[in-house]
């Protein structure tokens, strides 16, 4: 039985991802698949890198401090606010050169093409079942290409090139990727949903508003997939968070070992343990 983890989007709310790995690692229960969207992707090839299990503290992270740092650095660009050269620097710093196919477990990043609207998963694996007309395998890359390419929120972040496909955020056309996992062989499916509406009522940046949208109008499309593919879905995220706060860190990573907790008994149902 394949057990496969789903990681949406939701920017720095997918701290929250490091809290629910921690804990299943913590309980003996290994997922043999991950699949991550957005900043679930950071969270899958953290995981997939071994990387996780050496964060004693958020703060051993400087990765996901570029994440919130990011927004310092407008550049003007014509296709983004910000060109995301801090976090690609980080990424290539903390994954190093390791490709998809070297993670352990299998591990995969789900982008946007920006030109033909298809959704594009960067694995090492091949599918299993068939994939829809509109969702294509892009291969094996270095993993931090395509974590790079997955967190390119339109407009904000500058579009990510790999090879002949200009990609950005996988959340435009899948936020939490269950299907995905589904595709590519899992067998029992847990989703981890970052949550749509549970927002501040001021926003102050750019991105708090732009991410919101963007959740909106993935929405009925995520609730579709998770109906049809998720086996339990854990919702972390209970309260309203900033997109760029980085003084939530250490919050959300407890947000996400809590959500885990209370839904331990359900997760080993599932998986028989």
């Amino acid at each position: 039985m394949r057990f496969g983890l789903a990681l949406g989007g939701g920017g720095l709310k997918g701290v929250a991802h490091l809290g629910v790995l921690r804990v299943l690692e913590e309980n003996g229960l290994k997922p043999d698949l991950v699949v991550g969207t957005s900043a679930g992707s950071i969270a899958a090839a953290l995981y997939g890198a071994g990387l996780l299990p050496a964060v004693s503290s958020i703060s051993n992270l400087p990765l996901l401090n570029a994440f919130a740092l990011e927004n310092h650095r407008l550049t003007g660009l014509p296709l983004g606010l910000l060109n995301g050269g801090t976090i690609e620097g980080m990424l290539k710093r903390t994954i190093g050169n390791r490709r998809l196919s070297e993670m352990q477990p299998t591990t995969a990043a789900v982008t946007c093409d920006l030109t033909t609207g298809e959704t594009v998963i960067y694995t090492g694996a091949r599918p299993v079942k068939p994939l829809p007309p509109d969702f294509v395998i892009g291969g094996d890359v270095p993993a931090w290409q395509a974590v790079r390419a997955s967190i390119s929120i339109p407009a904000l972040f500058a579009p990510y090139r790999i090879g002949s496909r200009l990609l950005v955020d996988g959340g435009l056309t899948d936020n939490v990727p269950a299907d995905i996992a589904h595709y590519l062989g899992a067998e029992i499916i847990i989703a981890v949903d970052l949550g749509c509406g549970i927002s501040n009522r001021n926003f102050h940046h750019a991105g708090e508003v732009l991410l919101q949208s963007l959740d909106i109008i993935s929405r009925r499309n995520t609730s579709l997939t998770l109906r049809l593919y998720a086996d339990l879905i854990l919702e972390p995220i209970k309260k309203p968070v900033s997109f760029w706060d980085a003084s939530q860190f250490s919050n959300l990573v407890n947000a996400g070992m809590e959500e885990t907790r209370k839904q331990l008994p359900k997760i080993r149902r599932l998986l028989g343990h």
